[in-house]
């Protein structure tokens, strides 16, 4: 049986319309994942691809600069950090002249449709080039270089940018490309200097890139439970050496022996002198004296190594959806394609860096909170919680001159529970250090269960400590345990006993779907009926690698697994170099496919198995003709990624034997069950971060019950970027689940992404992704 296989699917000489792909200015991690989407995508599209490279120096040079590129011309890049095309800041495109010689080398290979990745300075050159491309046209055909046909044929330029930077520096994106691996380096950085830090009692003042973007320094400095922050958008006032210095006695008077310091390479104060963190170093050498500091200046290894999952798997839709964008727009004007909640948005290039430039205005103005505001409501968020997640019970003013609120507004200190039900997530301890922190600067107090349900019926809690919880932001596993058991009726009983003598406020449980059934089961009416102790609000926060909860996009520790799954699904690339092989991989996730869509979107797998779709005998038929194919025109490797429970027939070891069978001798036949190694090692940037968002929600939850008397049980989660409580409901069939889980997750929308762009002999069509146009 031989597979419907299109030859558009690998040629570069059809007859459609050309584009051209180039990368610019500094080079970002995942630029090569957006390139090798463009390709495929207008492959698939009967398009022909060029490669432009060293930037826009290409074009200007011509000849071997720009070439046409085959399917597999970008095989074996979405782990290769920086850009295979190569990127330079050409000087020759500033001129006139330059930009008339990049029109006429395009245009004589019909290119008249760009996607430009990189920073704002290189799609502000794209616009320009954009609007000045009929002029230039005119002016090579009057000059005698260009035939009028070829002008009337290509009247205007098509643009499409996509942001590669590292700095995640321009508005109306959640996230650049590069970003997010470089928090990642950041991150491994800080963890390691800690264990250090710890040992001497010391202090380190780590700066970070960014140019004039405090993004990563405030992202590292919440994610690496930093005890201090310098960044553009927030800069201290007056006497602000007086006050980091007393900052930073009170936290090593509290118990703190390891001390970090983030500074953002544009740091500055009010005044808009530059701090730098050779400064910050001496300052802090002088005034706490001891071993002194130590600074370490990251530089460009931010920007280097392999991208991290996120930045494989949205490039790689970014550059599906230029791609489409830019071979069906009708009218020219240039296009910016970014990520919101997961989902494309389409930007304007224009209100775009006007956006982007309401932030330099602002702080020139010394409108720093409208500057924080304009870098998006994460980065608002988070720089206002920062204070108070690194400032000890009664401490003075932080660094930047602005002392967390502290009012209890007479009332007692609250006493709140905190426990672990489910399986392990990595995460579940940064949610609880955020707790602890967040709790502190009222003066509640969090008590943490030890064994999770069965620990809260024996009464085994005790209250965290301000300093104890410090360095748990970055630990992996589960400091206080977690199991996968509900309350029987005797420990429901058990538990109502310990809330009375313990005289709890509120319980708030981070786990997957054990803890939304035992909240579902403890705040059941007629449970709370029997036992009036019970009467309290129960505040679910989800942490699941399976990512299968409901009211939450993304639950705690599944970033980490898709890391995790990755990393392994790389290595295995590597195994197979040498031979013919192929691999089918299984991961965990119960009955939800996440890990399996997504891992297979980032590491290129010709075919991914999910749950959520019926596994046919004709489809394995298929997929086995394919692979055959495949290894006959010359492929080392063909990955097949099966979620744990695709099918009941068709297991792991079944899909094994069945192309093991149709391979014969052409190829040998893999499998790999991954296991508990992806419920494992430290959070990921983005897991810490959502444990902190979640976990302020989720007291912010307590204290709207508290107040309004109208305690219950709930799950916080973020939906479409924002915070969502859904209540829950009594026990369902005796599950005690009470809310269902969303029958169309965001991520199922990514399929026929990975389809089109990984296996070049599938029937899948291009289809468009849901965009947002921001008017």
């Amino acid at each position: 049986m031989q597979p419907d296989v299109a030859a558009s699917v690998s040629r570069s000489d059809l007859p459609g319309p050309a584009l051209g792909v180039l990368t610019s200015g500094g080079d970002a991690q995942g630029m090569n994942a957006a390139v090798r989407a463009v390709v495929r995508t207008a492959l698939r599209l009967g398009a022909r691809p060029y490669a432009v490279h060293e930037g826009w120096g290409g074009a200007v040079a011509g000849g071997p600069g720009i070439r046409p590129l085959g399917w597999d011309d970008v095989g074996g890049v979405l782990h290769v950090g920086g850009t295979v095309l190569g990127s330079a800041r050409c000087q020759e495109f500033r001129t006139r002249e330059g930009r008339r010689a990049a029109a006429a080398n395009l245009v004589r290979q019909g290119i008249d449709r760009l996607v430009v990745i990189g920073g704002d300075g290189s799609l502000r050159g794209a616009e320009e080039f954009r609007q000045e491309w009929p002029e230039l046209l005119a002016e090579l055909v009057a000059a005698g270089e260009l035939d009028e046909a070829v002008r009337l044929a290509h009247p205007r330029l098509a643009v499409a940018g996509l942001v590669g930077s590292i700095d995640n520096d321009l508005a109306g994106t959640d996230m650049t490309i590069g970003a997010d691996t470089a928090l990642h380096r950041i991150l491994e950085a800080v963890d390691a200097l800690r264990s250090t830090a710890a040992s001497h009692r010391r202090t380190f003042v780590v700066e970070v890139m960014g140019r004039h973007c405090g993004y990563l320094a405030l992202m590292a400095a919440v994610a690496g439970g930093a005890d201090a922050v310098l960044v553009p958008e927030d800069p201290p006032g007056e006497g602000w050496r007086d006050a980091l210095a007393e900052h930073l006695l009170a936290a090593r008077g509290a118990g703190l022996r390891d001390l970090i310091v983030i500074v953002a390479e544009g740091a500055t104060d009010r005044a808009g002198n530059p701090i730098t963190s050779q400064d910050v170093g001496a300052l802090v050498t002088e005034r706490l004296g001891g071993e002194g500091a130590r600074v370490t200046v990251l530089g460009h290894v931010q920007r280097g190594g392999r991208p991290s999952a996120y930045d494989r798997w949205m490039p790689t839709l970014l550059g599906y959806a230029a791609t489409q964008h830019v071979l069906s727009v009708s009218d020219a004007s240039a296009t910016v394609l970014g990520v919101r909640h997961n989902c494309i948005t389409l930007l304007p290039l224009e209100r775009a860096i006007a956006a982007t430039n309401a932030v330099r205005d602002a702080v020139a103005a010394q409108d720093f909170a409208a500057a924080r505001v304009a870098r998006g409501g994460s980065f608002a968020s988070l720089a206002a919680s920062f204070a108070q997640l690194c400032s000890p019970p009664d401490l003075p003013p932080d660094p930047t001159g602005s002392r967390p609120a502290r009012d209890d507004g007479g009332r007692p200190p609250r006493r709140i529970a905190v426990l672990h039900a489910g399986g392990l997530a990595p995460g579940m301890n940064a949610a609880v250090r955020a707790l602890v922190r967040t709790a502190a600067v009222t003066g509640d107090r969090v008590l943490g269960v030890q064994g999770s349900v069965p620990g809260l019926a024996a009464g085994d809690l005790r209250e965290l400590g301000w300093a104890e919880v410090d360095d748990w932001g970055g630990q992996g596993g589960a400091v206080l345990g977690t199991r996968r058991l509900l309350p029987d009726p005797d420990q429901v009983a058990a538990i109502a006993r310990v809330v009375q003598e313990q005289r709890l406020d509120a319980l708030v449980l981070v786990g997957g779907g054990e803890a939304y059934r035992t909240a579902a089961v403890l705040t059941d009416p007629e449970v709370v009926g029997a036992h009036p102790a019970l009467r309290l609000p129960v505040v679910c926060v989800p942490a699941t690698i399976s990512n299968d909860l409901p009211g939450a996009d993304l639950s705690i520790g599944a970033d980490t697994a898709l890391n995790t799954v990755v990393e392994a699904l790389d290595k295995v690339r590597m195994s197979a170099s040498a031979s013919r092989r192929c691999f089918v991989v299984e991961t965990m996730g119960g009955a939800c496919g996440y890990l399996a869509m997504m891992s297979g979107l980032a590491a290129g797998a010709e075919r991914v198995y999910l749950p959520e779709e019926h596994l046919t005998v004709r489809e394995l038929a298929a997929d086995a003709a394919r692979m055959t194919h495949t290894f006959q025109r010359g492929r080392r490797l063909w990955l097949a990624i099966r979620g744990e429970e695709a099918s009941a027939s068709y297991t792991t070891d079944v899909l094994t034997r069945v192309f093991e069978e149709e391979g014969g001798d052409l190829f040998d036949v893999r499998s790999l069950v991954l296991g508990h190694v992806q419920d494992g090692g430290d959070p990921t940037p983005f897991d810490r971060l959502l444990a902190t968002r979640l976990a302020r929600a989720a007291l912010g939850e307590v204290d709207r019950q508290l107040v309004s008397d109208e305690p219950g049980g709930c799950c916080v989660g973020e939906v479409a970027g924002a915070s969502a409580v859904t209540p829950l409901g009594p026990p369902v069939g005796g599950s005690g689940q009470g809310v269902d889980r969303p029958g169309q997750p965001w991520w199922l929308g990514l399929r026929p992404v990975g389809d089109v762009v990984n296996d070049r002999y599938s029937t899948a069509e291009v289809l468009a992704v849901p965009t947002a146009v921001d008017r």
